[in-house]
């Protein structure tokens, strides 16, 4: 995904609706590359086009990663400018295969003589073409679903040495259950990553604070820190402080006030069925 499709997708998630026009001041572009822009990313299902513009749309409780990647977006990316202060040169970092830990990856890959272990697909890619990263992916099965390994095995890593720090994406979380993913593969394969981490990190969207998850990967008492977006709710960030774990509150980017007019004019648009 390039910049230009990015900056759209993170578009489409603040106002809900993106107009082609629009865009196209905003980029600097053409409409007609806007609109080649559009179709790109509706054949991969990460918005519906529509005159004149395009909608965001409606998400699974688990898509497929393009998918996941286009949810929550300013979420994810002001999550992962926090975490990525966390990693520094020469540092061995796990990554699993959430679209959260993805947008992290972005933020670090000047970072030099980094150690990536990761069964993200795509996360694995970024790094090895965009990078100087050592990249190295634990064994398993490819799930197409998440574009990754899952069945990786504890020798898979034992015996290996220690990975500095793990950051790991969740479906729910609890100070009783740690962090939860809702497969039981998913489960297991990152708590076999995260057994070899020295640090781990849960990091996720605010909205996750109300997700639900079957199955633990990680006890709380585990948990080195959490980081979310500034609207996780204060209650949560008290019980997980409670718990001797760190929160960090990531600031959401605000937008302009000229994304702020055109928010309200595809609000409009939206009621009078014109978007």
């Amino acid at each position: 995904m390039n910049e230009r499709e990015t900056r759209i997708l993170e578009v489409l998630e603040e106002h809900g609706a993106v107009q082609v026009i629009d865009l196209a001041e905003q980029l600097a572009v053409s409409a007609v590359t806007v609109r080649k822009d559009l179709e790109a990313l509706e054949q991969r299902r990460l918005l519906k086009r529509i005159r004149g513009g395009a909608t965001r749309p409606a998400p699974n409780v688990e898509g497929e990663f393009p998918e996941r990647i286009a949810v929550s977006a300013r979420a994810k990316k002001a999550v992962a400018v926090a975490a990525a202060e966390l990693i520094e040169d020469g540092d061995t970092v796990a990554f699993d295969t959430s679209s959260t830990a993805h947008f992290i990856a972005r933020e670090v890959l000047d970072r030099r003589d980094l150690v990536v272990i990761t069964q993200s697909i795509p996360t694995a890619t970024l790094f090895f073409e965009r990078s100087s990263a050592q990249v190295i992916m634990p064994g398993g099965i490819l799930r197409r679903a998440s574009s990754g390994l899952v069945g990786t095995r504890p020798e898979h890593l034992a015996g290996r040495g220690r990975i500095a720090k793990g950051f790991f994406g969740v479906t729910g979380l609890s100070t009783l259950g740690g962090l939860l993913e809702l497969g039981l593969d998913e489960s297991e394969s990152k708590r076999v990553v995260a057994e070899s981490c020295d640090e781990i990190y849960g990091v996720f969207a605010s909205d996750k604070a109300g997700g639900f998850g079957f199955h633990s990967f990680c006890p709380v008492s585990s948990v080195t820190g959490l980081i979310t977006d500034e609207d996780f709710p204060a209650k949560d960030v008290a019980e997980w402080q409670a718990e001797g774990v760190e929160v960090r509150l990531a600031p959401l980017a605000r937008p302009t006030a000229q994304q702020d007019s055109q928010d309200r004019g595809a609000t409009a648009s939206r009621r009078t069925g014109r978007a």
